[in-house]
């Protein structure tokens, strides 16, 4: 029905014909002038009734990118957004000021300007202050040297609003600690702020489906992918249905290519993302998502991102693959048990026998052959449960020996060492292979230490896997396992697409 004559039309116009500043048709669900001059239309923004937690009452929540839409660029945005204070910002263990340490990138993003006019709303202020803030924390989670977030994610968050928003939303995410109560008040913006990169990111999606991508806007759909994956993480330890990773494996593998030449950009972000991929794997092999090309061009060309972020050397990664693998291809009955259990055995006699002072590492520091060690005996558990992960009890001496070298590897190490934190996955696996009780709960320490340093509520699946598997053990006899995986990916689960990330 057309606008009568003299009136202003209050439905809203599509997000490419914001952006173009041109008259928009308004057809659903894509705009007629998208379609007619080749463009992707990216539809129309959401009215979303959220609740408000501090007055008790409903209101509507503006879009996000709403404001973002009538600017040039998000630098624009981000450049009249006033000065962090140097008496409250985040500063690191050492009590080094952070906001004194930001890399010259991050001064850009976060320096003041006075160039704010006298017509932006006070609204508009406190969005562009709680913007400031949030990126000012991102750094401050993200801290270290070289910090891969900051110098890969940063720069393209600049580029592109769908992953500014990403990474707002995954920052207000580890601020508000989800699942805690009272409600936080940066609650709502972490629904808002991923609402908004998720609609960027199906844009993209239905871009490369008709047209396909430039080099930059694949970068920025793993970095969106990637951020949301990580909220996932800080989230609740889920992804459910793994839809995000899913949705890129097209990408990662078309760019996990030998004969394509990869900036360190996507190379960061391809490796990243198959870690997560392979780590949802290890609950149930059936839920790997990536070839196997994708992990081998991993461990040949990212092999020193892999250690250095998660800390898992590549001679393990490199095992893992092999192993999960074949245990897809075990799952799928491509593989009968003897077959797949003479593939097994040769990984098994490696790991056994692997010594990770020959490994390379990211520095000298004596952390990295003691990760690298926590992490040899996790894959070794993990095979050691093919084919029949009820077979053997955790009283078995193999079991044994491997849960006692991560418990002795994370007893040497300091409870505030930057590299205690990779230890949360060989902890898990640990804590869940054992059923001494005295061992569990030095399990359950360190993982509340690694918690706490990290300070906030996120992995809440791996406590509760934990008491899951220990309560079920309880009630067995001691002649079979209880594996913590049939928590995640059995037939009898109602759910099965909740994938695990650690």
């Amino acid at each position: 029905m057309p606008a009568v004559k003299g009136t202003r039309r209050t439905d809203p116009v599509c997000g490419t014909c914001r952006k173009k500043s041109r008259k928009c048709d308004r057809t659903r669900p894509q705009c007629k002038r998208c379609i007619k001059h080749g463009l992707v239309c990216e539809g129309y923004q959401l009215n979303i009734q959220m609740y408000n937690m501090k007055n008790g009452a409903l209101r509507k929540t503006r879009s996000i990118t709403k404001d973002k839409h009538h600017q040039s660029s998000t630098t624009d945005t981000l450049a009249i957004m006033t000065p962090p204070s140097t008496t409250d910002a985040p500063s690191t263990t050492d009590g080094t000021d952070l906001t004194a340490a930001r890399s010259p990138v991050t001064n850009e993003v976060c320096n003041a300007t006075s160039t704010a006019t006298p017509s932006a709303t006070s609204l508009q202020l406190a969005d562009m202050e709680r913007e400031r803030e949030l990126l000012t924390h991102y750094l401050w989670i993200c801290q270290s040297s070289p910090n891969p977030f900051e110098t890969y994610i940063l720069p393209l968050a600049h580029e592109h609003p769908g992953l500014m928003n990403a990474v707002l939303g995954l920052t207000a995410c580890h601020i508000s600690k989800p699942g805690i109560l009272p409600r936080h008040y940066l609650f709502n913006s972490v629904i808002e702020y991923r609402l908004a990169a998720i609609q960027s990111l199906s844009a993209l999606l239905v871009k490369e489906e008709q047209f396909g991508l430039n080099d930059m806007e694949e970068e920025i759909a793993l970095a969106i992918v990637l951020m949301l994956v990580f909220q996932d993480l800080w989230d609740c330890g889920r992804s459910p249905q793994g839809a995000h990773l899913n949705g890129v494996t097209f990408l990662c593998d078309r760019l996990a290519n030998p004969t394509r030449s990869l900036n360190r950009n996507r190379l960061f972000l391809v490796t990243a993302l198959t870690w997560f991929d392979v780590s949802r794997g290890f609950s149930g092999p059936e839920k790997l998502a990536f070839p196997s090309s994708i992990r081998q061009f991993v461990a040949a060309e990212g092999g020193h991102i892999l250690t250095a972020l998660f800390g898992c050397p590549v001679e393990i990664f490199i095992a893992l693959d092999e192993i999960l693998t074949a245990g897809k291809r075990f799952w799928m009955k491509e593989l009968d048990s003897h077959s797949f259990q003479a593939l097994l055995d040769p990984v098994i006699a490696h790991l056994e026998t692997w010594n990770p002072q020959l490994s390379r590492y990211p520095d000298d520091d004596p952390a990295w052959p003691l990760l690298a060690e926590a992490f040899r005996h996790t894959v070794l558990l993990r095979a050691l449960r093919f084919p029949d992960s009820l077979k053997i009890p955790c009283t078995d001496p193999r079991i044994k020996a491997s849960v006692n070298a991560i418990l002795d590897i994370s007893a040497s190490m300091s409870r505030n060492s930057p590299y205690v934190k990779r230890l949360l996955f060989p902890l898990f696996v640990a804590g869940a292979e054992t059923e001494s009780p005295h061992q569990q709960q030095y399990a359950l320490m360190c993982l509340e230490n690694i918690r706490d340093l990290e300070g906030m509520s996120c992995r809440r699946s791996v406590f509760v896997l934990l008491r899951q598997t220990w309560e079920e053990r309880k009630k067995s006899d001691g002649t079979k396992n209880v594996p913590w995986f049939q928590f995640t990916c059995s037939e009898d689960l109602i759910r099965q697409h909740d994938y695990l990330f650690f």
